[in-house]
């Protein structure tokens, strides 16, 4: 465990003396899908329960997602003939972070996920399913990640939404929370939240849960931490500033791989749309400037943002036939693409090379040299250790292409939280009632990006979520009766 002084403290008020307009017994700081679940987790063990949102409505970092949940050992898994269990998840984890993260926490978060994806279709109407279209690839041994129909963040926080006000959760947005106030004890008593007209509440509460995400549009602690990243393009949401993580800090709480992150190595340039990655997992390839390839496109998605960043003109570009093209038209956000331009079709090798200035005769090697390998003519193993014997050869022309830059999408560290998602002090003692959920606590991604899992962000912010949920419950129930005595 870390633990470091923030540099840009969040205030941490005594709560001696102080008197609180409305008491709750579960507060929720962030509207994402974190806040959410954990919201519904905490109503559905009978707390009242409120969830402070800065935004004007709940979006955060899950509406610029796809909306990919991983977990392991669900109906939808088991509807697709699918064996998986949380044991094999964690087993996964562990493999891609190098046995560099918590294996006892990647295994409580897995068994916990296939239940946690469950209870949100079957209590309240989250429209999950398994997406089969991703496969076992990319560091999942089984086919896991679930979506909801769309496949956006979009139409899943809206969904977690109105689950939330079925459930009779009170979400107030325009809601900043600026100040947290605590005992001698660091027991969390309250907090304050200013609205856009500058007037201020005050909400005692039994417990808190900061679900208020990560730190990637903190550009000071980006430096700090991740300075590999610090001049790096950030397509993350703007209200990622770290502040729960730093609240904990200023509370004692210890913090763990602040220098993990995701990172996105496919989002279109300049036109910053999200490209869907199985147009290389389909049997795409990425090339850049002088018409080469430059990494294994089918491992390491999040590593590919720094291999991208690393390239002549920080550039590369998709190169891909009408097959993985019409495959992709449904999904919304290749659609987009498709609407702004972001998607080019050249009807020749020739005009590919045109369109996106690439050298001609590097680029018809390189399209060779691919097609031999997916047709078996090529026995030699390829020299950047793909294996393309897996996939449909590509059949162009007609090409397509798209440019794409590297992105810092979203950071991995934060505070050291326990099974239940009560955040702990460096020496491993909980902090008495306070709780972190997605991307304000530490993830299972390890120390750096080649360490995360597909879907993870979602996997950990929906599990981590309603983990806390329940235990904040639980908590004030025993001091509520505590105090009943």
């Amino acid at each position: 465990m870390q633990a470091f002084l923030s540099e840009n403290p969040m205030p941490i008020r005594p709560a001696k003396g102080k008197k609180f307009e409305t008491h709750v017994r579960v507060v929720v700081v962030g509207g994402g899908a974190a806040g959410l679940t954990a919201a519904l987790a905490a109503r559905d063990g009978g707390a009242d329960v409120i969830v402070l949102e800065r935004d004007h409505t709940p979006r955060g970092s899950t509406s610029m997602s796809q909306g990919n949940i991983c977990a392991a050992g669900t109906k939808s898994q088991r509807d697709y003939g699918v064996k998986d269990s949380g044991a094999i998840f964690a087993a996964d984890i562990m493999a891609l972070t190098k046995g560099q993260t918590d294996a006892r926490l990647a295994r409580a978060f897995a068994d916990a996920s296939g239940p946690t994806i469950d209870w949100l279709v079957e209590k309240h109407a989250i429209p999950l399913a398994l997406d089969t279209d991703w496969g076992a690839r990319l560091g999942h041994s089984r086919s896991r990640i679930h979506a909801v129909p769309s496949k956006t963040g979009t139409e899943l926080i809206n969904a977690l939404v109105n689950a939330c006000e079925r459930a009779g959760v009170d979400i107030v947005t325009d809601a900043r929370v600026v100040d947290l106030y605590a005992d001698a004890e660091q027991r969390i008593k309250g907090v304050r939240f200013v609205r856009p007209d500058g007037s201020a509440d005050d909400v005692g509460c039994d417990a808190l849960i900061l679900a208020c995400c990560g730190f990637g549009a903190n550009r000071a602690m980006v430096k700090k931490y991740i300075p590999e990243m610090a001049d790096a393009l950030y397509h993350g949401h703007e209200g990622n500033e770290g502040d729960g993580i730093q609240w904990g800090m200023n509370l004692g709480a210890a913090v763990a791989d602040m220098t993990a992150f995701q990172g996105l190595g496919a989002l279109a340039d300049p036109h910053r749309v999200l490209i869907h990655y199985n147009l290389v997992l389909q049997g795409g390839i990425i090339v850049n400037v002088k018409g080469k390839r430059f990494a294994d496109e089918s491992k390491d998605i999040s590593g590919m943002g720094r291999r991208v960043t690393a390239q002549p003109r920080h550039v590369a570009w998709f190169i891909y036939d009408k097959k993985r093209h019409d495959f992709c038209t449904k999904y919304v956000e290749y659609q987009e693409a498709m609407d702004v331009g972001a998607i080019r079709e050249a009807k020749s090798t020739a005009e590919l090379a045109r369109i996106a200035k690439l050298p001609v005769d590097v680029l018809r090697r390189t399209l060779s040299d691919v097609v031999g390998r997916q047709t078996g003519k090529i026995k030699t193993k390829d020299p950047l250790g793909r294996d393309f014997r897996q996939d449909d050869p590509l059949e162009g022309p007609p090409w397509y292409t798209v440019r794409v830059c590297g992105a810092l999408f979203h950071t991995q560290g934060g505070l050291v939280i326990d099974e239940h998602a009560q955040v702990c002090r460096p020496d491993g003692a909980r902090l008495p009632n306070l709780f972190a959920a997605g991307g304000t606590a530490r993830s299972t991604s390890g120390p750096s990006d080649w360490g995360y899992i597909p879907a993870a962000g979602l996997f950990t912010a929906t599990t981590q979520g309603r983990l806390a949920g329940e235990a904040a419950t639980r908590l004030t129930r025993s001091s509520a009766a505590r105090a009943a005595e």
